[in-house]
């Protein structure tokens, strides 16, 4: 791993747009407050990005660096685009969101460099993947045409894969799957390779990139004996050159269509996991695609709630309308406008929701009063599957039962890809 490669992609940079003044809008980020959970402690005043910190713990980012690298952002005195909020330092310098955590991802990564010098692999792993998370989190919330997110992604991705080469435990394969004249990187996770695998695609929300969701397979998957192959939303990480459109599931399917060509995974035991809007198109694909898909499991899913009523769209962060305006290639996220940009995601409005159950397994998980996926969306997703199942948390620790959830996800997934 270059320890330069820092230092080619980043220089102390003034005249750079803030990320939350990338996506235009009327006013909704102004004064905007926050009165419904999207999860513990993510939505706090003062702050443009959501702060994931139970999340980010789960990914293996230390807490201890996340409370730095925030004090350090707030006690900032340089110029922000918007002097309420803390996240908006202008210019890649001190204050300013990607700066701040490239430095902690930089000094993580120079630890594994020294580690492997040493050949201390197991040690080099560690630090590489905590660079890449913190690469990750440097890059968030991902926004395209944001160039220092942009530039963090690639130490994000470049960091994580270096992790692998360090990986005695487990195998990672970069995947090209062809698609709309491109070329999509997809990370297939192996347990090993002396055998061929079931095979789980898994996907985040709209602001999460692939290179986050590797505790699921260390934790849960692999020990089952269960593959993992991640994919980035359209509009996001190796995907942001696709807009996302109506047909939300086009890429996921093409990939599906794919692992035929992937001798490391069993094509007939394909199962799909997916959180927030990679829950909608989870959900999607077990409608289009019976024969091919084994079973669903689909975490706090947008599939209908925030779709159907304006009301309740108006009620997410600004950074979550701006993800939305992003991965659409929508330049403003005016919510009246980008509501109607949005109302054909509703599995309900799409008819699926509504339709006669199918043999395919579902699974929802969610926490009763969350704004994208309330107690009604998790019983309407079990209740379209004759082997359908809700798992509603409605008691706290929230987060806490989340990851029990994930556990018995696996589980779940597991019985029903040995069928």
């Amino acid at each position: 791993m270059s320890e330069n490669l820092s230092e080619k992609l980043f220089s102390q940079k003034l005249n750079v747009q803030e990320t939350s003044t990338i996506i235009a809008n009327s006013g909704s980020k102004k004064n905007h407050k926050l009165h419904n959970v999207i999860m513990e402690g993510e939505s706090q005043d003062g702050w443009y990005r959501l702060l994931k910190f139970m999340l980010w713990a789960w990914q293996g980012v230390e807490l201890l660096d996340c409370y730095e690298v925030l004090s350090h952002i707030s006690a900032s005195k340089n110029k922000r685009s918007n002097e309420d909020i803390l996240d908006t330092v202008i210019g890649f310098r001190s204050g300013n969101w990607s700066y701040e955590w490239t430095q902690k991802g930089m000094s993580y990564q120079k630890k594994g460099n020294e580690f492997s010098k040493q050949g201390l692999d197991l040690l080099a792993k560690e630090a590489y993947y905590s660079a890449s998370q913190l690469y990750s989190i440097a890059s968030y919330p991902h926004l395209k045409g944001d160039e220092l997110s942009i530039q963090a992604q690639v130490l994000a991705f470049s960091n994580y894969r270096e992790a692998f080469k360090h990986n005695s435990d487990a195998v990672l394969k970069e995947i090209k799957v062809p698609f709309k004249g491109k070329q999509i990187s997809c990370y297939l996770h192996l347990p090993h390779t002396d055998c061929i695998h079931p095979v789980v695609i898994v996907s985040g929300g709209l602001d999460t990139l692939q290179c986050e969701l590797l505790p699921l397979f260390e934790k849960d998957l692999a020990p089952a004996g269960i593959a993992m192959l991640t994919v980035d939303l359209p509009g996001i990480g190796h995907s942001s050159q696709i807009q996302l459109e109506q047909d939300s599931s086009n890429l996921h399917q093409a990939i599906i269509h794919y692992l035929k060509e992937v001798p490391w995974v069993d094509h007939g035991r394909i199962a799909l996991m997916g959180m927030r809007f990679g829950g909608n198109i989870a959900t999607r694909l077990a409608f289009l695609e019976p024969k091919a898909v084994k079973s669903v499991v689909a975490v706090g899913a947008a599939v209908g709630t925030i779709f159907d009523k304006l009301d309740n769209f108006k009620k997410l962060p600004p950074m979550l309308l701006d993800c939305m305006a992003s991965r659409m290639q929508v330049s403003h996220s005016d919510t009246d406008i980008l509501y109607q940009h949005c109302v054909p995601f509703s599995l309900i409005k799409q008819g699926l929701l509504h339709r006669r159950r199918i043999e395919t397994p579902l699974l929802s998980i969610g926490h009763k009063d969350d704004v994208m996926c309330d107690e009604s969306d998790l019983k309407l997703i079990a209740r379209a599957s004759y082997q359908g199942e809700a798992r509603i948390i409605d008691k706290a620790p929230i987060f806490e039962s989340y990851l029990n959830s994930l556990s018995y996800s696996a589980q779940w997934l597991t019985r029903h890809l040995a069928e």
